[in-house]
């Protein structure tokens, strides 16, 4: 709870995206990660995650600490120092642009690391996970909630940010309608993930089939809950993030159905569990672009708008950046030094300054170079297998795993045309139910039953 608490007051201080709020979610960040140290990894599944978020997160601070250190004979330094050189400035050459800004930047590299390493130690077991689960889609509902009521009744308040909550678009508390969605977006998957848990066996007897009680009333709530979630998404009129989130959740569903397809048909379910996986689909994605339908007007009408934005041109720059420095890079956290020698006046005219890429992907590739690239490629490539390991796995926790997957799709394509991930307070929420959903898929069934049951056998001898 306290981790979940940290993450969500980093969320809450604007994302923790400038100082000095950034400084102190940091700080107040530390100090569960580090009582974690003091658990114990008991399964050999965990164990072996751990070690290999952590083996990825070492290579890249390692990588980062190589960029920014002055190294003998300038090997691989960028040009930029030789021009320092030719002018009589003296400077250490370093792989870096900036070395200074690429040592503050890890920080914010490392702790998403280090969250997602932290919930594999605290969920070993099945208790600890759902509840880890559920505490993150609790902390997405109260933020979703705080974000409404900041909108609809303090809207010229300034919320630990220089701008008003109402200058724009929904925003709530993180200013930019695109990461707000994105936030709301992981919100959603996590509301999603406790709606498909399954009942507790003592209760799916007393309802009767033919009230809405059969469903149970908890499953009505979060399904109302995602709902509005989803219309509260839909307001902050982000195009990528609303249509992402549909899409992913969709279909995340949609795997959902046709994994509980071969459930044998059960007499006393509701009648919506018997029908046809067919007709369930069908409902399933009429309901989707009905609710766009519906709702989606404030999307809508900006679907085809701002064809000039001028990310076309900002990802091109960056791609002229990659291309010289492929290997390297010009330095973790460096875009916003270097982008200026690499844009174009006639494309992006000479007003304003880029800060981001609009595509984290391009700016980490930019910044960090194939060396860093290969090692976050690992390291997803070992999330999709456990996933995909716990999606075969699994029976009653399936629809976790799944959602997991949904919810890195989702972030993933998102990063694509925006930078949600490298919002702080984002990429710790992100990473938080990414290690939830992969410590359910990891999830050892012990041969003497639970943990409780084992020490009651114990205690009885």
């Amino acid at each position: 709870m306290v981790l979940t608490g940290c993450i969500g007051l980093a969320l809450t201080l604007n994302g923790s995206v400038v100082a000095p709020y950034r400084q102190l979610a940091f700080l107040l960040l530390g100090l569960p990660l580090l009582a974690t140290l003091t658990v114990q990894l008991t399964q050999p599944a965990a164990r072996s995650l751990w070690r290999w978020a952590m083996s990825c997160m070492l290579f890249l601070l390692v990588w980062a600490v190589l960029q920014s250190t002055p190294l003998p004979f300038g090997w691989l330094a960028h040009p930029v120092w030789d021009r320092l050189a030719a002018l009589d400035i003296p400077a250490q050459p370093t792989l870096s642009v900036a070395p200074a800004v690429t040592r503050g930047a890890i920080p914010g590299l490392a702790l998403p690391f280090l969250v997602f390493a932290a919930m594999i130690l605290l969920c070993q077991e099945r208790r600890e996970a759902l509840f880890a689960w559920k505490a993150l889609t609790i902390l997405g509902m109260v933020l979703a909630a705080l974000a409404v009521v900041l909108e609809a009744f303090f809207p010229d308040i300034k919320f630990f940010s220089n701008y008003e909550v109402g200058h724009g678009s929904f925003n709530g508390f993180l200013v930019n309608r695109n990461t707000t969605a994105a936030f709301l977006g992981l919100a959603a998957f996590a509301t999603a993930g406790w709606l498909m848990l399954p009942r507790p066996k003592g209760r799916r007897e007393w309802p009767k089939p033919t009230e809405v009680a059969a469903v149970g009333w908890s499953r009505v709530a979060l399904a109302g809950i995602l709902f509005l979630m989803i219309i509260v998404l839909i307001t902050t009129r982000s195009r990528a993030g609303t249509t992402l989130v549909l899409l992913c959740l969709t279909l995340a569903f949609a795997a959902i159905l046709i994994a509980r397809a071969d459930t044998h048909h059960d007499a006393e379910a509701p009648p919506v569990r018997n029908l046809g996986t067919g007709v369930r689909l069908a409902l399933l994605v009429a309901t989707t672009v009905g609710l766009f339908i519906a709702f989606g007007e404030p999307v809508i009408s900006r679907i085809g708008g701002e064809p000039e934005d001028g990310r076309w041109c900002a990802w091109a720059a960056t791609l002229q950046i990659i291309a010289e420095r492929p290997v390297v890079g010009l330095g973790f956290g460096t875009f916003a030094d270097a982008f200026p020698q690499y844009r174009d006046p006639d494309c992006l005219g000479t007003a304003g300054a880029w800060t981001r890429a609009h595509n984290s992907h391009l700016e980490f590739l930019a910044g960090m170079g194939l060396v860093g690239g290969l090692a976050v490629a690992t390291a997803m490539a070992i999330m999709i297998r456990v996933l995909a390991n716990g999606v075969r796995s699994r029976k009653s926790l399936q629809a976790i795993p799944i959602l997991t997957l949904g919810a890195l799709a989702f972030v993933a394509l998102h990063s694509v045309v925006d930078f949600p991930l490298q919002i702080p307070g984002v990429s710790l929420y992100a990473a938080a139910l990414l290690g939830a959903g992969c410590a359910v898929s990891i999830l050892t069934r012990q041969p003497g039953g639970s943990r409780s049951k084992r020490r009651s056998i114990s205690g009885r001898r």
